[in-house]
């Protein structure tokens, strides 16, 4: 055991399943090996918050302790002396590997995931997004990491939170949309009631359904919507009052295109919508109200988008 008790490097690596196979397959022959398995077996089967550390330690020596009663002769240990020592750094890293463990969830380019939260919470995540939690303890800390774009329906139980780069979302049990890419940040409430807050205005506001905010060029907008509308998650993405640069990037991660964006009026603003089947109507429906017209570079795919002269 010498080997391995001394190296703490490779105990981590071993409770992350970072060995080779050959390490592994090594590390799994040697006699000390079932030990240091049900060390780490039990360390991670219980609840980190609530973890007593020398519970476990206490445990391995009344498995010691009841050797004492035995008649004398040759006695084995079940549990060698070095157990001890060895259970202290089992612990230490098993509890903080559980601790920090999460679920990672991503979209690529004209993809779309619908996923179930511990709680049986529903997130869809439109194209080329991103969303991380935290697993363990998650129905005392709902709280996820949002890039992009996500339809949420909440359960009801503790505070949800959804955290961005450039704001939060809180609620108790509600749907509603989040975008948040770059420095904006949107938010469009369909039922319940949910808070906003904008941590670069330090701002916060109320929703209700119908109700919708976003920030945009270091200002908040709100505005209201139409329940019925389609969204996303129906295959059509809809826009009110938006930034032209925010639509046009919700076309990019819809189709997997790459639109050349630098001879049209960013500060132009688009209300209608868009469907995910067609990318020539997409193009149109965007295009023609806003004035602008488009060609395909043919050896690199980039769409070039251009402002009509007489708009």
């Amino acid at each position: 055991m010498e080997k391995y008790i001394k190296d703490n490097a490779f105990l981590a690596r071993w409770i992350a399943g970072d060995l080779s196979p050959q390490e592994l397959e090594k590390f799994q022959k040697s006699d000390d090996y079932p030990v240091l398995k049900r060390i780490n077996d039990a360390s991670q089967n219980l609840k980190a918050p609530t973890f007593n550390d020398q519970a476990l330690l206490n445990k391995l020596q009344e498995l010691n302790n009841l050797q004492s009663t035995r008649p004398k002769g040759k006695v084995v240990k079940l549990i060698p002396n070095w157990a001890y020592a060895a259970a202290a750094v089992v612990i230490a890293f098993g509890l903080f590997y559980v601790m920090t463990m999460k679920s990672h969830f991503e979209t690529g380019f004209s993809e779309q995931l619908a996923v179930v939260l511990p709680d049986n919470s529903e997130v869809k995540l439109n194209a080329n997004s991103h969303l991380d939690y935290k697993t363990l303890g998650w129905k005392s800390n709902r709280a996820l990491q949002l890039d992009g774009e996500a339809f949420f329906d909440v359960e009801k139980g503790e505070s949800f939170k959804v955290f961005t780069d450039v704001g939060m979302v809180e609620v108790l049990g509600t749907e509603f949309n989040v975008i948040s890419r770059d420095s904006y940040f949107e938010v469009q409430c369909m039922e319940g009631k949910v808070r906003v807050t904008s941590t670069v205005l330090k701002k916060n506001v109320i929703l209700l359904p119908g109700d919708a905010v976003r920030v945009v060029n270091n200002s908040l907008e709100e505005w209201d919507f139409a329940l019925t509308e389609s969204n996303w998650t129906l295959g059509e993405s809809t826009f009110k009052n938006t930034p032209i640069n925010q639509v046009l990037m919700s076309l990019e991660n819809q189709f997997n295109i790459t639109l050349d964006k630098s001879n049209i009026d960013s500060n132009k603003r688009f209300t209608g919508a868009f469907t995910h089947k067609d990318l020539k109507l997409a193009l149109k429906t965007i295009s023609v109200p806003m004035g602008l017209s488009y060609s395909v570079d043919k050896e690199t795919g980039i769409i070039l988008l251009n402002s009509n002269n007489n708009n």
